[in-house]
C-alpha cells in the first residue's frame, strides 16, 4: 500500500472504527491511482482489516469464528434465526447516504471519476438493540467498476465499510468485510453470520453483498493465538453444501493471512502474506475467486 497516498477525511467514528476505515478508503485510492501495479499489493479488506485487528489488538468488524458447535449443521439442513424485515431508504436518506459513502472521491485527480451511481439502498426495521448498521446504501464509483456498500447508525454516522471491483480477486468465496456486511461470489446461495456463542442470524444476499444487523464490539486487550473471534460467518451453496466458513481463532486467522493465494486461473499470485519477501511459486497458494457483480 502506498502510505504517501493523502488519506480521505475521515468519519465521526470510533477511533478504532476510523482508523480501520481509513485503511480501507487508502487502499481503495490506492488501487484507483496505481495503473499497472502489481495486484500483489491489493490486500482485500477482510484480510487487511483482519491484521489491523490483531496487530492492535481489536477485534474491529472482522467476521470470524467463536465455537462451531453454535452453528447450523455444515449441511446447510439447519435455519438460522430470520433478519428484520427491511424497507427502501426515503429520497433524502439515500442522497445523503450515498455522498457520505462517496466521502473519498475528492482524493482522485480526475473530477470526471469522483461521480457514483447508486445500486442499492435499505434500512432496517426493527433490529435487534446495538446493530451498529440500522441503514445501507450500495453504490458504484465511476472511477473504477467498483462497488462500496456503507452502513450508517441511527445518527447518521457511518459505522460498517464493504466495497468489491468487477473482477478483483478475492481470497474466499465469502469476504466479511465489515460488521454486518461483506461481499459474496456468485457461488453462494446463503450466507449466516452469529456473534459469539448466539444463533446464527440469515444475511440478506443483495447484488454481491450480503447484510445482517450485526452490533459492533470493541475488544480492549490483545487477544491470544488461541482465543476465539467474535463473529462467525459461513456460505452456502444452492444445494445447502458449506463451502466457506471462518477462520476459529486468531491463529487459524493468521495462519491464512500469511499465506498466498493465486488468481482464479492459478497462473499469478496475487496476494503474498507475512511479510515475505519475493513471490512464491503458484503450486504453492491457494485460488482466488473472482467478484463479478
Amino acid at each position: 500500500m502506498n502510505t504517501q497516498l493523502t488519506p480521505p477525511p475521515d468519519h465521526d467514528l470510533r477511533p478504532a472504527t476510523r482508523s480501520r476505515q481509513r485503511d480501507e478508503l487508502i487502499a481503495i485510492i490506492d488501487h484507483e491511482s496505481a495503473q499497472g501495479a502489481p495486484r500483489r499489493r491489493l490486500v482485500p479488506l477482510a484480510a487487511a482489516a483482519a491484521v489491523v485487528a490483531v496487530t492492535a489488538g481489536l477485534a474491529i468488524g472482522v467476521p470470524a469464528l467463536r465455537g462451531d458447535k453454535a452453528q447450523p449443521p455444515a449441511s446447510g439442513a439447519g435455519v438460522g434465526a430470520a433478519t428484520p424485515p427491511l424497507e427502501p431508504l426515503s429520497t433524502a436518506e439515500q442522497n445523503r447516504y450515498a455522498k457520505a459513502c462517496n466521502g473519498n472521491a475528492a482524493a482522485i485527480p480526475d473530477p470526471a471519476a469522483r461521480g457514483y451511481t447508486v445500486l442499492d439502498g435499505f434500512k432496517w426495521v426493527n433490529p435487534p438493540a446495538g446493530t451498529t448498521a440500522l441503514a445501507w446504501i450500495v453504490i458504484k464509483k465511476h472511477s473504477k467498476d467498483m462497488a462500496a456498500a456503507c452502513g450508517f447508525d441511527a445518527k447518521g454516522k457511518q459505522t460498517a465499510f464493504a466495497w468489491g471491483i468487477n473482477g478483483e480477486t478475492k481470497m474466499d468465496v465469502v469476504d466479511g468485510g465489515s460488521t454486518g456486511g461483506g461481499t459474496y461470489t456468485k457461488s453462494v446461495a446463503r450466507v449466516t453470520i452469529a456473534f459469539g456463542t448466539g444463533p446464527a442470524t440469515e444475511a440478506v444476499l443483495r447484488k454481491g453483498f450480503f447484510f445482517a444487523p450485526m452490533k459492533y464490539v470493541d475488544t480492549l486487550t490483545r487477544p491470544a493465538p488461541t482465543d476465539p473471534l467474535t463473529y462467525t460467518v459461513r456460505g452456502y451453496d444452492a444445494a445447502g453444501k458449506l463451502i466457506y466458513a471462518s477462520p476459529k481463532t486468531y491463529r487459524e486467522l493468521n495462519a491464512k493471512l500469511d499465506g498466498c493465494f493465486t488468481n482464479p486461473e492459478g497462473t499469478k499470485v496475487v496476494y503474498v502474506g507475512g511479510g515475505r519477501k519475493g513471490t512464491p511459486p503458484v503450486s504453492q497458494c491457494r485460488r482466488g475467486v473472482a467478484w463479478n457483480w
